[in-house]
């Protein structure tokens, strides 16, 4: 009886720990997606700007990335 006692014990420490761990993480999980909204926004902002003041370096930085990604994946055959 007592190692079955010992063993619930065991058991219901071990269930607090992982509840108190999974608690954590969503909490971390939470502040890492509120960054990452933050900087997205931040960055349309940016660029939206950028768009406006400078059309066409914008749009020839854009033709740029997209020629190398295009070289880059067509160079893999």
């Amino acid at each position: 009886m007592a190692s079955n006692t010992k063993a619930a014990d065991i058991a219901h420490e071990a269930r607090e720990r992982a509840e108190a761990a999974l608690d954590s993480a969503r909490e971390a999980l939470d502040a890492a997606k509120g960054a990452v909204g933050d900087g997205l926004d931040d960055t349309h902002r940016y660029l939206k700007r950028q768009w406006k003041e400078r059309p066409v370096a914008v749009a020839a930085s854009a033709v740029g990335v997209g020629l190398l990604i295009g070289l880059l994946l067509g160079s893999r055959r």
